[in-house]
This record gives C-alpha cells, sequence and structure tokens, in this order.
C-alpha cells in the first residue's frame, strides 16, 4: 500500500500544476487578435501590464519581436503609435504599419531584414537576421522629447 501512495506522488509532482497551465493560456488569452498584411502575421500592444505581460510571453512563438520605448528617468517609458516599416533583403517591404503598443511580434520568414521605427517624427533603424527556432528582440529607444 505504501508503494502505491508514493508512486501516486511521484507523478504528481512530476506533472506541471493545473493553474500554471492556465495562467500561461490565460496570458496568451490576453493578447490581441492578430493582423495579417501580404504574407506577414502580426499583432502589436502591450499596454498594461497584463497584455505586456502577454507579449513576453508569447515573443518565442514569434520570429521577431520589437519594443518600442522613450529616454526617461529613472527609466525608459514605453511607447505606442510607432509607424513600422519592415523590408526584406531584396528592397521589397514585408510590412508598413502603427504599432498599438510597445510590442509588435511579427510572423516572418527566414532572411535578412532593414526595419524602420518611427516616432515623433524621428526615425530608428535596425537590421535583423531572422533564423528559424530563434526568436530575435530589436529594441528602439528614442532620446527623450
Amino acid at each position: 500500500m505504501k508503494t502505491r501512495h508514493i508512486i501516486l506522488a511521484g507523478a504528481l509532482l512530476a506533472a506541471p500544476p493545473a493553474f500554471a497551465v492556465v495562467a500561461q493560456q490565460d496570458a496568451a488569452d490576453r493578447l490581441p487578435p492578430e493582423s495579417t498584411q501580404g504574407t506577414v502575421h502580426y499583432v502589436s500592444g502591450g499596454i498594461g501590464r497584463d497584455e505586456s505581460m502577454a507579449f513576453r510571453n508569447a515573443e518565442h512563438r514569434y520570429p521577431l519581436a520589437l519594443e518600442f520605448a522613450v529616454k526617461a528617468k529613472p527609466r525608459d517609458e514605453y511607447t505606442a503609435g510607432v509607424k513600422v516599416q519592415i523590408r526584406d533583403a531584396k528592397g521589397h517591404t514585408v510590412l508598413d504599419t502603427v504599432s498599438d503598443g510597445p510590442f509588435l511580434l511579427a510572423q516572418l520568414p527566414q532572411g535578412r531584414y532593414e526595419i524602420r521605427a518611427t516616432q515623433a517624427g524621428k526615425t530608428l533603424e535596425r537590421h535583423a537576421d531572422v533564423v528559424d527556432r530563434k526568436p530575435r528582440h530589436v529594441g528602439f529607444v528614442w532620446p527623450a522629447q
């Protein structure tokens, strides 16, 4: 009888707690709906703590994650309404949108991309190599206004 209880207890400890699975699902449910432009699927937002955490938790499912902030003291502040333009290696625009929050997650095929982000008339440019199974996080921080 004791052996039976030990095995059962071991099986319960090895399984992830049900509340952890529910918490992860709840975070994923807080993402706004995905949008599509051409062949690119993307989602933007991240306003508020819960949605911001949902974006952080979902980053691993998207090859490219962009994050937008403005320099401030004592720490940088998230920003929204950023005009985002992503071009592939041939110079073709694959995404041209305005972010709904400080995060933008995009499903892009492998390749090298030029990313231009414009906030309050100031444009920052970055390059990103998207590689299978290696999500890429790119941050944009504008000087204080």
